[in-house]
């Protein structure tokens, strides 16, 4: 059984994790992509925003909950790692990312 997502086909899929990797062939070229399920986490996120909401910032107040995939495709683990925190706070700020951010205010 072959399942398609348009002209997507599945590679693999994790039970566990719920990551999927499908396959296109384009001509003489092969593209893959990865989904990753991240919707309960976004919840999670929102309700975590909201449940602080109005909260000040104290001593290891966890801010957001970054998938490892997109920590690494966005730089974050490699800008921590070098202690590069004023791209990591330029990032947590970035509305495009509030998806990620557990607490509200600005960094």
């Amino acid at each position: 059984m072959i399942v398609r997502d348009g002209e997507w086909k599945l590679f693999d899929y994790d039970f566990l994790t719920g990551r999927s990797v499908w396959v296109m062939e384009d001509g003489n070229r092969t593209h893959w992509r990865t989904d990753y399920p991240v919707e309960n986490l976004v919840r999670q996120n929102e309700f975590s925003r909201n449940a602080t909401a109005g909260n000040a910032f104290g001593e290891w107040t966890k801010v957001a909950s970054v998938p490892l995939n997109v920590a690494h495709s966005e730089n974050l683990v490699r800008a921590h790692s070098e202690g590069d925190d004023r791209y990591v706070k330029r990032w947590l700020n970035d509305g495009d990312n509030r998806a990620w951010r557990s607490f509200e205010g600005h960094l």
